[in-house]
């Protein structure tokens, strides 16, 4: 498996080079592409001009992106969508991007659960058959927090258990599920479904998460957030992950970041932690222990470096036996 800088939260938009930056500074193996970015830069001046940045980077994967097509829209708007599709894949060919996310909207103006949940399969279907002849696996990112009903709308997909319908209904093997662990806990999912889309080879990526000790999981907010996975020991993400080596997944995981993961320490400290953080991850370690042998052997040192200058300054520790050191020496003394 391998480690990916993705863009969400990071306030960079289509500036490629600061991205490629971070990336090789924090020494991700890959990065999220912004597709949408890279076809406007390639509609005002070619394909060689929107990839000459990302394609400099020769020690980076260009790992995924998202797929900037609503599914659910008209279809007089979704042929407009489908007529960038060539594009897209040349540029995803000559960044050598073997993976993408479909982003579903949650509500309906027009169309019932069941007529837009038909729509999806149809065009997901479509799509899919037209990725696999370029080797790119489409992954289903479930949107989940803040996913409410709205008034005058009809609710879409918002559980991960309405996500696993879908793929399983569509039964492409290049389709699959873009597992964003903060997005699945909101939604409902289980670890267990988890090992069961591992054992179908269904995930197309990870993006690793937690919930903040006490939140709310039938109303997950964006603060609910914990801005470095693994921060508690056992947590999701290390279950996760100990599923993921178990299973030998060779695919791409990152940190699902959001602005708020960038608040409170600013966004390179945060960087620099969450890619030593993924390291461990991969290598079957738990960060949180880690993290607390680490406290405890510097405490330790701490404590021994003070009482060796105790010593320095004339003041003696304590006999090993509690005893009077002082008095323990005279029977020797005399002899």
């Amino acid at each position: 498996m391998y480690k990916i800088l993705n863009t969400r939260g990071l306030g960079i938009g289509g500036r490629q080079n600061e991205l490629i930056e971070l990336a090789l500074t924090y020494k991700f193996d890959g990065v999220e592409i912004d597709m949408e970015d890279l076809l406007g830069r390639h509609d005002a001046l070619g394909k060689e001009f929107a990839c000459q940045f990302l394609k400099s980077a020769k020690k980076l994967d260009m790992g995924t992106f998202r797929l900037p097509i609503n599914f659910g829209s008209s279809e007089e708007a979704f042929k407009k969508a489908i007529g960038k599709i060539e594009t897209i894949l040349s540029l995803a060919d000559e960044l050598g991007a073997k993976r993408c996310f479909v982003e579903l909207e949650t509500n309906s103006p027009t169309d019932s659960f069941q007529e837009n949940f038909d729509t999806h399969r149809t065009r997901l279907a479509e799509v899919a058959e037209i990725f696999a002849t370029h080797d790119i696996k489409i992954g289903v990112y479930l949107k989940a927090v803040g996913a409410t009903d709205v008034e005058g709308q009809f609710k879409f997909i918002q559980t991960a258990e309405e996500v696993l319908t879908l793929v399983k209904t569509i039964g492409n093997d290049n389709l699959g599920v873009c597992l964003d662990l903060f997005e699945w806990q909101a939604g409902g999912g289980t670890v267990d479904q988890i090992k069961a889309l591992l054992a179908s080879n269904s995930v197309t990526e990870v993006r690793l998460a937690d919930l903040k000790e006490g939140a709310d999981a039938s109303s997950v907010e964006k603060a609910d957030r914990v801005a470095i996975p693994a921060s508690e020991q056992n947590s999701v993400s290390y279950q996760v992950m100990q599923l993921l080596i178990a299973a030998g997944y060779e695919g791409a995981i990152s940190a699902s970041t959001d602005s708020v993961s960038f608040t409170a320490d600013g966004r390179d400290p945060v960087l620099e932690k969450i890619s030593k953080v993924l390291d461990q991850l991969a290598e079957g370690l738990d960060p949180a222990v880690v993290a607390a042998e680490s406290e405890a052997a510097a405490a330790a040192a701490e404590a021994a470096a003070e009482a060796g200058e105790d010593s320095e300054d004339g003041v003696e520790a304590p006999a090993a036996d509690g005893g009077d050191a002082e008095k323990d020496a005279e029977p020797a003394a005399a002899q």
